[in-house]
């Protein structure tokens, strides 16, 4: 499923052949995962609809990455808490996701069970940029609470889970084994998704 060869897309320095190469070679392979995580979702209260990124805003550079998110809304997610399964050029990642521009985020963050999220298996890290891929530090209580007391700052971003470098071992497994990761991933970050979105 997930291959090596799919971080080439980025090799493309052209908008349009990025773009073409994404929608050709990882969009298609974003809907599987998305089909292969409904019956995990369906464990929610609520139901979760996918949204592949389009990059409809860009007119001059190549996305830098490119994913496919998970949220309670038919029209969008940013404005809301979300799970993220996606590629930068050097690695593969799986976040859940409270942006910046999500409605009542400091509100919602400072109700959210500090050790509902250190449950959270050890090699997940927390982060606060989706927009660098190095923001990543190891999951523990010490980095946690460093990221929670960057919350009240009006850009401030809350991501959870989990990055696979390229060349790691992931993209050596069956496309059976690689989807049964993704949904362990998944299904590691329900509880505290779930709690995010009854909030």
């Amino acid at each position: 499923m997930y291959q090596d060869q799919d971080f080439r897309v980025f090799d493309d320095l052209t908008l349009p052949g990025r773009l073409g190469k994404i929608q050709a070679q990882i969009d298609p392979k974003f809907l599987e995962t998305a089909a292969d995580l409904q019956p995990v979702f369906a464990e929610l209260a609520m139901p979760i609809y996918e949204h592949v990124s389009l990059h409809r805003r860009r007119t001059k550079n190549p996305p830098t990455d490119t994913w496919v998110a998970f949220s309670t809304s038919k029209r969008g997610y940013k404005m809301l808490p979300h799970i993220e399964v996606g590629f930068w050029d050097d690695r593969f990642f799986i976040w859940l996701a409270v942006l910046e521009e999500a409605k009542n985020r400091q509100t919602l963050l400072s109700q959210l069970s500090e050790d509902l999220v250190l449950q959270l298996p050890a090699d997940f890290e927390c982060g606060g940029d989706h927009t660098d891929k190095h923001s990543g530090r190891p999951l523990n209580r010490e980095n946690y609470q460093a990221l929670m007391a960057t919350q009240t700052a009006r850009h401030a971003e809350w991501q959870v889970g989990r990055n696979y470098l390229r060349g790691s071992d992931f993209f050596q497994l069956s496309a059976a084994q690689q989807a049964q990761t993704i949904r362990d991933h998944v299904q590691a970050l329900l509880p505290v998704y779930d709690q995010l979105i009854r909030l």
